[in-house]
């Protein structure tokens, strides 16, 4: 399609037209005849440089918030005669807040190279980024071509793992809201219990020390836990997301003590290494979330309660 500039020379052309009808002389003809020809003959000789251009985008999957975060734009053109110009408009969405953020690059003489884009990364969340239209000239820049947009490229802006500032103390919790029962079928357990023997226990199990002290036979009973569920409940994110900081922290705290939780955010996420926390967080900035999924409590472990930043046990 035809730019401003193209209209500008249909301008100097009818100018030059004018001179040439009022000259008389060989220099009226020949300047005519090289504004006519010579941009046209340039204009086809871009033209299979505009038709055969491609581009594509990368992006690192994974961004740290605050980080230096940037989106590659390969120009891939086969023809060795460069562009005028290429112009892309790109839009970058934030699928966690909503945000929209437009702009437009413009990338001059292109043969085969790379352009880098600086991400916003204030906020975390899902960045989808978009070429929404893109466009080439000609060497002159008299005619664009609009050409296909590339696939969007998705990055996560994950949060720092932060904690609180006052940091709750995870063993004596977790200690303390620990109940046990028998272990079924017996076997080894680091936690046991001791009772007087029952026909059918195993020698084994026998602690004859202190048997050896009293008149009855006395066994160690092993126990297992009997409230496993650790549940991480993602309350009020608060200001600069200090609640997904505070959440990273005590998800990776947790998995450091080999204890498995369930994240409560929009879903309810299993979690038991940092593998694992990583991929849950990605998913929960994937989707905006209103208020924390229904889960049930009955029965479990621990519930901690993130919210604005602060941590509290439930």
């Amino acid at each position: 399609m035809p730019t401003l500039a193209f209209f500008f020379y249909l301008l100097i052309l009818g100018v030059v037209w004018l001179f040439r009808m009022s000259y008389i002389g060989w220099l009226g003809p020949y300047l005519f005849a090289c504004v006519l020809w010579i941009p046209i003959f340039l204009m086809l000789l871009s033209l299979p440089s505009m038709i055969r251009l491609r581009l594509d985008l990368s992006v690192q999957p994974t961004l740290t918030r605050n980080g230096e975060g940037k989106m590659e734009v390969h120009f891939r053109n086969p023809c060795l005669l460069p562009l005028r110009r290429v112009s892309i408009w790109l839009e970058v969405e934030n699928r966690f807040t909503g945000d929209v953020k437009k702009d437009r690059f413009d990338y001059v003489t292109l043969v085969n190279s790379r352009g880098e884009i600086p991400l916003p990364t204030g906020f975390c969340g899902q960045l989808v980024c978009r070429v929404t239209k893109v466009e080439c000239r000609d060497l002159l820049g008299l005619i664009a071509i609009r050409k296909k947009s590339p696939p969007p490229a998705i990055c996560t802006v994950l949060p720092e793992a932060k904690g609180p500032a006052v940091p709750p103390d995870l063993d004596l919790a977790l200690e303390s809201s620990a109940q046990f029962k028998p272990k079924y079928g017996g076997g080894y357990s680091e936690e046991h219990d001791l009772r007087e023997y029952r026909p059918g226990d195993t020698v084994n199990s026998i602690h004859w020390k202190l048997s050896s002290k009293m008149d009855d036979v006395i066994v160690r009973e092993p126990l297992v836990n009997a409230n496993q569920d650790v549940f991480v409940v993602l309350g009020r994110i608060g200001k600069e997301d200090r609640g997904l900081e505070v959440l990273a922290w005590l998800s990776l705290e947790l998995c450091s003590r080999e204890i498995s939780h369930i994240i409560v955010a929009d879903s309810l996420y299993d979690v038991g290494n940092e593998t694992e926390t990583t991929d849950a967080l990605c998913t929960i900035l994937a989707n905006p979330m209103d208020k924390p999924a229904p889960f049930n409590a009955t029965g479990a472990r621990c519930v901690f309660l993130i919210s604005d930043g602060e941590v509290t046990l439930s």
